[in-house]
């Protein structure tokens, strides 16, 4: 790009600058946002997906809860 003819030399070579170092940063951000997408990519990958049917929990009677000890209700008791 060509400089602008309303810029003196100093703004000009601030302007390069200021865009280089916007360059830079860019680069560092897509650097790290391919770094996390590999990252995502490599845990899916090791991540497998199993499909098969999973077999349904015998009933246990043993784990039923004991009406004994059942959280309270939430009524509200009707005192005036």
């Amino acid at each position: 790009m060509k400089r602008p003819p309303h810029y003196s030399d100093a703004d000009w070579a601030e302007y390069q600058q200021c865009q280089a170092e916007h360059d830079d940063l860019m680069a560092q951000v897509a650097a790290r946002e391919a770094q996390i997408e590999h990252d995502l990519i490599n845990a899916a990958d090791t991540y497998e997906f199993d499909f098969s049917p999973v077999p349904k929990p015998e009933a246990d009677l043993a784990r039923q809860t004991d009406p004994r000890h059942r959280p309270p209700s939430r009524r509200r008791s009707r005192s005036r």
